[in-house]
């Protein structure tokens, strides 16, 4: 006997009629495997003939799920549920429309009877599980379970469930999407529907796609008071989601129980010692920053609503007209504020290259605003140098503030380029080579002695970082940027990156506006002088020769 539906479950249903591609942000133990059931039952008993795919992150077994959170015998069980709720959904479903389901081995067609539980699971996790709906004797749809990997994802026209999705891999997570999206473009009718809790790295897709596009109460948990319908809101990818935290359970009538089977107030869940760790994640639904990434999405966000009010632009050149377009923008948007530039430089252009990033920010008080940020091609270093001496000449041209006071120069690895591109514009503003492996002398306030040598890809990148996590940059609301500063990861203390396949992209974006930051944030214009010029600490800086002498 199927057990009565809470009302979310009942909306969650519904939602499926109306709209193509939705997530169910469920907390954790309410009902959500019985509810995908349900929607794979509506799906395949519209006609012979249709398809629904249940794929979940369970089905990774050890240390790719979940990382290390879950023992053994909890996957098991987490398994054995997952199969048994799908199972009594689509069979109580078919009974109630006097149709027939039967458990067929997907691999050998073979027809399976008298199924037990143990059975059903064995099935379920060897991902041969196909539960079919007859309509007569020989016509029948399916609910088909296949593994959460690209290469089984192809060939099927389908709707696709893709449950515990914030549990799969990021990198496998975003590649299953693209491949899952296919199967379900080419009719208007199929659907693709994700299902998961809060996942554990921001890193992941599933955050940004659950993540509100506008919360206007102080907190994410004030946002959503509770409500036996869930609540449905838009998310930053353009998501339809159903979010239903434990609170929102709690006010349809569910309940969780302790370690002596006593029913728990939704107060006393808060304070159980075992789900009071994993609150947030599990029961809550709260996003919070965590992960790998050094800045934080949520941060990275506010930057760029910010950067859309107070002018940011990013600009990707491609032709001379782009240039243009981007001289424009940083015209618009400059004000009075000082002004400092960062250029992480590349000379290759291959499709996969790493591209030549520049970033023009502004200093207005203590807030700092990336006025422009360009990104191009370009092996040729002549041309290189004449985007930059337009910039700074259009930086030079406004009402008030006056020119650059620094153009901060990524040395690391083109050393040479970097060198002759200072030389080539000393004669405009004054530069600095930036060489990330250089020592930091003496050592900045905030490292101790256990932290060894810091040098400058660490403090530039940690300067840079704290200062956006803190609130003080204002972005531009760019999807390749926001992607790009995704990018960079810290790791044991390292700064490190992994380039995007496709692009390239390579946090180029991050390092320039490092730079950028780090040269306003090193002093006030440069003194110039001929004790200044040519003094490996000039400005306080400590990397490498001050070039440039200019009348303030």
């Amino acid at each position: 006997m199927k057990r009565e539906r809470r009302p979310y479950q009942k909306l969650a249903i519904g939602l499926q009629k109306k709209v193509r591609v939705s997530g169910l942000y469920w907390a954790r133990r309410c009902r959500k495997s019985t509810t995908l059931g349900d929607i794979y039952f509506q799906e395949i008993s519209q006609e012979a003939g249709r398809t629904a795919i249940g794929c979940s992150a369970s089905l990774l077994l050890g240390k790719e799920l979940i990382g290390m959170t879950l023992t053994a015998l909890e996957q098991a069980e987490i398994l054995a549920g997952e199969a048994l709720a799908m199972t009594e959904a689509v069979r109580g479903g078919a009974e109630a429309k006097g149709l027939q389901m039967q458990v067929a081995n997907s691999d050998t067609g073979k027809l399976l009877k008298g199924m037990t539980q143990e059975n059903l699971t064995d099935l379920y996790v060897a991902r041969k599980m196909e539960l079919r709906l007859y309509f007569d004797s020989t016509n029948y749809s399916r609910v088909l379970i296949l593994a959460p990997s690209v290469q089984t994802f192809r060939s099927f026209r389908a709707l696709i469930g893709l449950d515990e999705f914030g549990y799969m891999p990021t990198s496998e997570a975003k590649d299953l999407v693209v491949s899952a999206d296919a199967m379900m473009r080419d009719t208007p009718d199929r659907k693709m529907l994700f299902a998961c809790n809060m996942c554990l790295d921001d890193r992941h897709p599933w955050f940004e796609m659950t993540m509100p596009q506008n919360v206007t109460a102080p907190t994410e948990d004030e946002e959503f008071p509770a409500n036996p319908k869930g609540h449905m809101y838009i998310g930053q990818t353009g998501m339809m989601v159903h979010r239903v935290a434990l609170k929102d359970a709690y006010a349809a009538g569910h309940l969780l129980y302790d370690d002596y089977s006593k029913p728990m107030t939704y107060e006393q869940c808060r304070t159980f010692p075992s789900m009071r760790g994993g609150w947030d994640i599990s029961y809550a639904l709260n996003h919070r920053a965590g992960g790998a990434a050094v800045i934080d999405l949520i941060a990275l966000i506010t930057a760029q609503r910010r950067g859309m009010e107070a002018g940011c632009s990013f600009v990707y050149v491609e032709t001379e007209a782009d240039f243009r377009h981007a001289l424009e923008c940083l015209r618009r948007n400059l004000q009075d504020g000082r002004v400092a530039m960062g250029i992480d430089q590349a000379s290759t252009t291959s499709e996969t290259s790493n591209p030549t990033s520049i970033t023009v920010t502004e200093k207005m008080g203590s807030e700092s605003f990336q006025r422009l940020v360009i990104v191009f091609k370009e092996k040729k270093r002549v041309i290189i140098c004449d985007r930059l001496s337009r910039i700074v000449d259009t930086i030079r041209a406004r009402p008030a503030g006056g020119g650059p006071s620094r153009l901060g120069i990524d040395a690391s690895n083109e050393r040479l380029a970097a060198e002759e591109t200072a030389d080539d514009l000393k004669s405009k503003v004054a530069t600095q080579l930036v060489i990330a492996g250089n020592i930091v002398d003496p050592r900045p306030a905030g490292y101790s002695e256990k932290d060894g040598n810091v040098n400058y890809k660490t403090y530039t990148g940690d300067l840079y970082a704290t200062r956006f996590n803190e609130g003080h940059i204002a972005a531009p609301a760019d999807p390749y940027y926001k992607a790009d500063h995704r990018l960079t990861m810290k790791d044991g203390g390292r700064y490190v990156c992994t380039p995007d396949a496709q692009t390239g992209a390579h946090g180029d974006t991050f390092d320039s506006g490092k730079i950028a930051e780090f040269m306003l944030m090193s002093g006030g214009p440069v003194a110039y002088s001929k004790t200044t010029l040519n003094n490996p600490h000039a400005g306080n800086l400590g990397l490498g020769k001050l070039k440039g002498v200019i009348p303030l």
